[in-house]
């Protein structure tokens, strides 16, 4: 199994201002490449808590992938830079890659008069400021750069992210492709089906799905609406595995043995 770490960064996702959207993406795309995403955590712009978080993950060598959202931009608050470097025990520096990119966006803006200059300030050159050996990921939305990382000692490769749902999707697009890569290198496949039971009381279904996961090596997962007011429960069996085959099959294997089982429950 290959692991991923989502970190979001954001005071204004803890104070409920914004929605998460971007977690759910990230976790959604990693997952149906066939990752397993163990963990979702959001944090507030602290120096404190952001860099112990990334840090913990590391010394525990039990992720493949950390996605780190937020905090890229220009104002004070935007440090997830910082952030890396303190937990990777590494310097920043003005990074030439970086600020290429920024340079480049920035004038372009200007040439289509969405900024009134295309001077480099100090607050634009602060997003060109990296860990030291960290690469920039290109940023096609907006200004601010991405920031890639190998840390060769936990074996984790690390994605910084904008928080801007439409820069971060369209930055996850140009890395997708490497991020993909490593599920080939394992060999790993994830399928999942979808379908509705006729149940709605979710504790009377909840034997029936014990009985498959006894048979089966499946992950099962019933979606029930308000209670009492549940209508024809939907269900997800899912699994990763080391092939498609093998992952799809053993799915639909489950799935069929639980509607024989629900077939069986009905009839009696």
């Amino acid at each position: 199994m290959l692991n991923a770490l989502l970190i979001s960064i954001g005071n204004e996702l803890l104070s409920g201002k914004t929605i998460n959207t971007n977690a759910t993406y990230l976790a959604k795309n990693l997952t149906n490449l066939g990752f397993v995403v163990k963990k979702i955590i959001t944090v507030p712009d602290d120096p404190e808590i952001v860099p112990i978080e990334i840090s913990h993950a590391l010394l525990s060598n039990d992720y493949r992938i950390i996605l780190i959202t937020g905090g890229l931009g220009p104002t004070w608050d935007d440090s997830t830079a910082f952030f890396l470097s303190k937990a990777l025990g590494v310097d920043t520096e003005l990074n030439a890659k970086a600020l290429s990119i920024v340079t480049q966006r920035y004038q372009v803006l200007f040439n289509k008069k969405l900024v009134e200059t295309s001077e480099i300030t100090p607050a634009r050159k602060k997003m060109a400021i990296l860990p030291v050996n960290a690469d920039p990921i290109d940023n096609p939305v907006g200004t601010a750069p991405g920031i890639f990382f190998n840390h060769k000692d936990s074996n984790t490769w690390i994605f910084c992210l904008p928080g801007v749902p439409r820069e971060m999707k369209a930055m996850y697009l140009l890395i997708e492709s490497e991020i993909m890569a490593l599920i080939k290198e394992k060999h790993m496949s994830y399928y999942e089906t979808e379908f509705t039971s006729s149940f709605t009381d979710e504790s009377l279904l909840a034997p029936f799905l014990i009985r498959v996961r006894q048979k089966y090596d499946v992950w099962i997962k019933s979606l029930p609406e308000a209670y009492q007011e549940e209508k024809n429960i939907r269900l997800i069996i899912s699994k990763s595995a080391d092939s498609e085959v093998d992952a799809k099959k053993e799915v639909m294997d489950a799935k069929a043995y639980l509607q024989k089982l629900l077939d069986l429950s009905h009839n009696s």
